[in-house]
């Protein structure tokens, strides 16, 4: 009878330890990789992305966009954020494949939702990517593709490790602002 007793405080000890691990302790440099094989790119990238994309009113493909990426990531999850001045794409799946060549990679599902005054000439869509990761976790660089069959290079390098950043006037403050 005693070990039924004794369940529910091993189970909370158990759940809260998975818990601190989870948000906090996974992160000490030391544990990688032997025990965390995943790298931490917790943090905000900045980069430019080049797309396939053709202007339908004149016919030209448009320049270098400007774009920021924010990691936020736990032991067992990673969200992105992409923004651009015109749009913000959020990451639906993501998870790291490690090449035979031990290198990790990044490899998303997201949806991008442009400003509504941009949905006539961009509307709603869906894609995926793939970003390889550097050895120091500083650059990210990949392609990615959409279903509006549009297809773009992506190259980002780490600026902080701050994920506070929630659109792109926000990050772009955060390149501004003076260490």
């Amino acid at each position: 009878m005693g070990i039924y007793k004794s369940a529910p405080v091993v189970f909370m000890i158990v759940s809260a330890a998975i818990f601190v691990f989870d948000r906090w302790l996974w992160k000490i440099r030391i544990l990688h990789p032997w025990f965390v094989p995943t790298p931490n790119l917790n943090g905000t990238f900045m980069g430019t992305l080049q797309s396939s994309w053709v202007d339908p009113t004149s016919d030209l493909r448009k320049s270098l966009i400007d774009t920021f990426i924010v990691v936020r990531q736990t032991a067992f999850t990673i969200h992105i954020r992409l923004y651009t001045a015109e749009s913000e794409s959020v990451s639906l799946s993501s998870l790291f494949v490690k090449s035979d060549d031990s290198r990790q990679d990044l490899m998303f599902m997201y949806r991008n939702e442009p400003k509504q005054s941009k949905r006539s000439k961009s509307p709603i869509h869906y894609g995926g990517g793939i970003l390889k990761i550097s050895q120091d976790h500083s650059q990210l660089v990949g392609n990615y593709w959409t279903d509006r069959k549009t297809v773009g290079d992506m190259n980002f390098t780490r600026i902080s490790c701050d994920t506070n950043s929630h659109s792109f006037d926000k990050c772009t403050m955060l390149v501004n602002t003076p260490p």
